[in-house]
């Protein structure tokens, strides 16, 4: 006898994995607003997607906020803090596809098997600006709920009332009695149900739990919902005509069974060879059998984050409210940072998101930065993004933002060159321009600035390195020295960015694909200051980065000949490298070290850096970033940071070519009109 069980089987005997649908098709036959706000929600997506699907995934990393409204009648279902914290984990390690299961995936799929760059954390502030530990603890009189529920959200039904849908990922964690697992809202449901509901014996991985749902991933799937995902299979039965609008997921008939997992390949809808993805978290599968979401779901993720789900990118959920009652002004350094000073985070500090470059004025809708380009005087210019923010519990800040630019390198100072005083060999930095900022208390502000990078001809003597640049931002809010910072600022700009939430710092370069030749960038190694400076070069790679870049290929560094002079011993302070040929050494692992160097005022020195692709085996569509710290015997320099991006393979993947799409109300004929291009993610 087949033990699995088919999704009929699977509601006969009363348990059913999401109800989102369920939702949806209620709202829509009630609600006219609804529809039309699904519909434009769905534009505004594939509108994004057509735009920036194609350039892979962002460079950085959002953390989102979470409060857990824990609704008990019973012992057993107030869940432990534990219990809580195993499903927070599960959740940063399904969105970073840092599962151990991972490798799970089949090698057809593992190609389009994508990190969404995105993270968790429960919230340390509540909407009233007072510490909390981001869990709420509701006992109820209500013995249980049901699919049709919504008490549960509210206070006045013996529940408990969202926090502020905007700033927080709501969870509400209940006992179903009908058997259902979860359900997340989508995009443009009312914003008094927005969030996530699971039944507290699917919640996490510690507890008494569900069979089959006791590896946390009811909530991955939902989040996956609010964050405007469909199930794989286009909630179509199982007539294969229907469509998830993502081109990576391959067609299916219906969803795949919640019990003992599928063998691959399972092949509906002529799918072969590979058959259904029935890992994916947006199947039906038992928990044990997801493992991955894909490089298209994770573009539609990225497009809700920049659209209808924004302004979680703001939020102020994850910044402590001690300390900080009255206005301050501050920006994030890393992912990481909550405004305290000095910044503790072990990441580096010239990475900062909350300076970004587009091309085009176009950085609201997209945060991700890119390489700046240098146009000709009369052309179009590129535009710099900063965010800034205030910590504080009431009253509104003001101050001016200063924007500079800085010929890029691991050795930068200050004030100098971003002061232009710098002019040999060209000028080396300068101001981009102040703006007058002011910022309500929990709130945030961008400011843009109109920038022409200058032209990489003037720094040809370079070599490579000729075409980046770093920023840096500082918000003065006293006309007079230190000018508003809490540590008065010396000329060592890395410790003056660790210990001011007012000044951030960017120097990241994207480094693209060379045909024949992998992948190239380069940093100047320099020293600005007055007197030699005796200088390591260090290449580390993110604790929490598996694989890292050395698992993607190999990495080398060519060393100009006058810098190689300049080396003082060369085995007394190096270590995890190899040396290739006389000027050429490969980097072996993070933690790796060359030195030290000899630097001389004013000294200035292109190292080039190739990142060469081993394509072992599939890796899937990832960041890599490798940072290249320059660093003395007693203190960090600078640094720079290289991002590399894998693209998907689609190669053994059956393109999703369905008969109709989803127009965010209901599936509509392909070519309808009604929504833009079918499935748009990526250049096929």
């Amino acid at each position: 006898m087949d033990e699995t069980l088919t999704h009929d089987q699977f509601e006969k005997e009363g348990k059913h994995r999401c109800a989102t649908m369920e939702k949806h098709w209620r709202l829509v036959r009630m609600d006219p607003k609804y529809r039309w706000r699904r519909r434009q929600i769905e534009l505004e997506i594939q509108d994004w997607i057509r735009r920036y699907g194609g350039a892979g995934l962002r460079t950085g990393l959002i953390r989102i906020p979470v409060v857990v409204h824990v609704i008990h009648n019973t012992t057993a279902q107030n869940i432990s803090d534990a219990q809580i914290q195993s499903q927070i984990q599960v959740l940063n390690e399904d969105f970073r596809r840092l599962n151990t299961d991972a490798a799970s995936t089949p090698a057809a799929f593992a190609g389009v098997a994508a990190d969404a760059r995105l993270e968790f954390a429960l919230a340390v502030r509540d909407p009233n600006c007072s510490p909390t530990s981001g869990i709420t603890r509701t006992n109820t009189s209500v013995t249980g709920w049901v699919r049709t529920d919504e008490g549960m959200k509210s206070t006045a039904s013996g529940g408990h009332d969202p926090w502020d849908v905007d700033k927080y990922l709501n969870f509400w964690v209940v006992n179903y009695t009908d058997g259902l697992l979860g359900y997340g809202t989508f995009p443009g449901m009312p914003a008094n149900i927005q969030g996530v509901t699971c039944d507290f014996e699917a919640f996490g991985t510690t507890g008494t739990l569900t069979t089959h749902a006791a590896l946390g991933r009811t909530v991955t799937h939902e989040i996956g919902h609010w964050l405007n995902l469909l199930h794989i299979w286009g909630d179509d039965g199982v007539a294969c005509t229907g469509s998830d609008n993502v081109v990576d997921t391959p067609n299916q008939a219906g969803s795949s069974p919640f019990g003992p997992c599928l063998t691959f390949p399972h092949i509906t809808c002529s799918n072969g060879p590979n058959g259904d993805m029935f890992m994916n978290y947006m199947d039906y599968s038992a928990d044990e059998c997801f493992n991955m979401f894909t490089a298209g779901q994770v573009a539609r993720i990225d497009a809700a984050l920049h659209t209808s789900r924004a302004s979680i990118l703001a939020s102020d959920g994850l910044v402590p409210a001690t300390g900080s009652p009255g206005p301050d002004l501050w920006m994030k350094d890393v992912s990481d940072d909550f405004g305290a000073e000095p910044d503790p985070s072990t990441q580096p500090m010239y990475i900062s998101d909350d300076i970004w470059v587009r091309k085009t004025n176009d950085g609201l809708l997209n945060q991700d930065h890119e390489n700046p380009e240098y146009r000709p005087p009369g052309s179009s210019s590129n535009y710099v993004y900063v965010r800034v923010r205030n910590r504080g519990c009431s009253g509104t800040a003001s101050g001016t933002l200063k924007l500079y630019w800085a010929k890029a390198s691991s050795g930068l100072s200050w004030p100098s060159p971003w002061d232009g005083g710098v002019t040999t060999p060209a000028l080396m930095g300068n101001t981009i321009g102040p703006q007058s900022v002011s910022v309500a208390a929990g709130n945030d502000e961008i400011y843009v600035f109109p920038w022409m990078p200058p032209n990489p001809a003037d720094y040809a003597s370079f070599g490579a390195d000729q075409a980046h640049f770093c920023l840096l931002a500082r918000i003065e809010t006293s006309t007079t020295a230190p000018y508003g910072m809490t540590s008065p600022e010396t000329a060592n700009l890395n410790t003056n960015v660790r210990n001011n939430n007012n000044i951030v710092w960017k120097n990241i370069t994207v480094v693209d694909e060379v045909t024949g030749s992998g992948r190239l960038g380069s940093v100047v190694v320099a020293n600005f200051t007055e007197k030699i400076e005796w200088s390591t070069l260090v290449f580390l790679t993110p604790k929490d980065e598996r694989p890292s870049i050395f698992d993607w290929g190999q990495v080398f560094v060519e060393l100009p000949p006058e810098l190689l002079k300049r080396r003082k011993d060369e085995y007394e302070d190096s270590a995890g490298v190899r040396q290739f040929d006389d000027t050429t050494f490969q980097i072996l692992e993070t933690g790796a070290k060359l030195g030290r160097f000899e630097l001389a005022p004013g000294g200035l020195h292109t190292v080039r850096v190739k990142f060469v692709p081993a394509q072992k085996h599939p890796i899937g569509v990832r960041v890599f970033t490798l940072d290249l710290v320059q660093k003395t015997e007693d203190r960090v320099i600078g640094g720079q940071r290289f991002v590399l991006k894998s693209l998907p393979n689609l190669r053994y993947v059956a393109i999703d070519k369905p008969s109709s799409i989803f127009d965010g109300v209901t599936w509509v004929p392909v070519g309808s009109g009604t929504v833009g291009c079918p499935c748009c993610c990526f250049d096929k």
